[in-house]
């Protein structure tokens, strides 16, 4: 017995005792493995777009378009579909109906505002003046004349007298006694204004000079009123 040798004792490895106590975990790695050829199984069979275009040998590569955003909600209402033309049928006018005549005829036209007459003011009433107009003296080539002026009023008044004489020529005008006023003589047209205010009931006298005219002038008025003639 002591010349024989033992057989050294073999133990199984650990790993595959591991394995062949746990049999999960080679269900696990089995479904692994089909998940991952699933994945490159569904890569391969979806292939090539069908934009997709070859690119020749010996070309680069054509950069990929950008693709355009989404259009929003109201660039999608606002753009209508395209009409589709059928052979054969004409497309129907889509013009916006024309107004009837007699819809056009039942519209009056705006009536026109009232037109309102301007007010006139009344002229005022002639001063109380009495004026009396006569000849003095006559001569070769013109004459003295006479306004007598009257204010037959209660109360003092300025007064203007004008005189006209078509193509004469006024030399000068003064007044009889009393303090002087003004005058001007254009065109054979004399008007003179008073001085100081005529007293009421009083009367002045104004005289003027008068050449190539005639002795009846055209116009005779003293404030207003028309002279008389003596």
């Amino acid at each position: 017995m002591s010349g024989t040798r033992r057989a050294p004792r073999q133990f199984p490895p650990h790993g595959s005792t591991a394995v062949a106590s746990s049999p999960w975990i080679l269900v696990s790695i089995g479904v692994v493995i089909m998940v991952v050829l699933l994945v490159i199984a569904v890569g391969a069979y979806r292939g090539p777009g069908p934009d997709f275009q070859p690119v020749p040998p010996g070309q680069p590569p054509v950069a990929a378009a950008p693709i355009p955003e989404r259009a929003s909600s109201a660039g999608r209402e606002a753009s209508a579909p395209p009409s589709v033309a059928v052979p054969g049928l004409s497309p129907r006018r889509t013009d916006p109906p024309s107004p009837t005549p007699s819809a056009a005829r039942t519209t009056p036209p705006p009536a026109a505002p009232p037109s309102v007459a301007p007010s006139r003011t009344p002229a005022p009433p002639p001063a109380p003046i009495e004026a009396r107009y006569r000849v003095l003296h006559t001569f070769h080539g013109g004459f003295i004349a006479e306004v007598s002026i009257r204010n037959a009023s209660h109360r003092d008044l300025d007064w203007v007298a004008r005189v006209e004489y078509p193509g004469g020529r006024v030399v000068t005008a003064w007044l009889e006694g009393v303090p002087q006023g003004t005058f001007s003589g254009a065109d054979g047209t004399l008007t003179y204004r008073s001085g100081p205010d005529l007293a009421g009931g009083s009367s002045v006298y104004l005289r003027f000079h008068i050449e190539s005219a005639d002795p009846r002038p055209a116009s005779c008025r003293v404030s207003g009123r028309i002279c008389r003639s003596l």
